[in-house]
């Protein structure tokens, strides 16, 4: 056992890099349903003084202070408990959404109150009625203006969701520990991971830069 022998790893690498589309699903499903809520959170705070202005902000306000880790464990335990049987690689999404729609709350929150008053008065004069201004200009305003926060929060969920592995789903790190477990070579497939989730998170930058400079040529 002695130095680095990567050998046992190589052998395993498709089993391994399969775990990067449960990986890429996980933060995928939980990022799209997350953003859905936090539209919802972004408007009540936006459109609302009251009481509902302050549940959206307790809500974000809650969510980010407190462990994600913590709020994944109180769906996987707590809906049980409730009569809701769900699997791991569910639960683990439900947290994950609930999580992140409290962080793109805030920056979509941020987004819409950058829209330039113009924009309003324009929706006025078209004859827009509010969810049509909503859709057509203030989030799609927003949407752009905060593109580059939004794709860092979807990597930074992309490098969060190991916390599945946890919960038994078999991720990427999920996998690694099935590999680390069965070949003791734990420090050199923890490294091949790493390597892997950097090249994952490098290419997403890539993709979102593209993306990026398509959004700019269409506006």
């Amino acid at each position: 056992m002695n130095g680095l022998d990567f050998r046992p790893i190589f052998a395993r690498l498709p089993f391994l890099l399969g775990g990067v589309g449960v990986t890429v699903l996980i933060a995928a499903l939980a990022f799209v349903f997350g953003l859905s809520l936090a539209v919802g959170l972004a408007v009540l705070r936006f459109e609302n003084q009251g009481a509902w202005r302050r549940l959206s902000r307790s809500y974000s306000t809650a969510l980010t202070n407190t462990p994600q880790l913590s709020q994944i464990f109180a769906v996987f335990y707590c809906l049980p408990l409730m009569g809701l049987m769900v699997s791991p690689f569910l639960s683990v999404v439900i947290g994950m959404t609930l999580n992140a729609a409290a962080y793109l709350a805030d920056i979509l929150g941020a987004g819409m109150a950058r829209v330039p008053p113009v924009y309003h008065e324009v929706a006025l004069t078209l004859g827009l009625n509010r969810r049509q201004t909503y859709l057509r200009v203030i989030l799609p305003y927003a949407g752009r203006t905060m593109f580059p926060a939004l794709a860092n929060h979807f990597q930074i969920m992309i490098l969060g969701s190991a916390m599945a592995s946890i919960f038994g789903v078999e991720d990427l790190t999920g996998r690694a520990y099935d590999i680390g477990s069965t070949t003791f070579r734990i420090l050199e497939v923890m490294l091949v991971t790493g390597g892997l989730y950097a090249v994952l998170s490098f290419a997403l930058t890539g993709v979102f830069a593209l993306f990026r400079r398509t959004m700019e040529r269409m506006v």
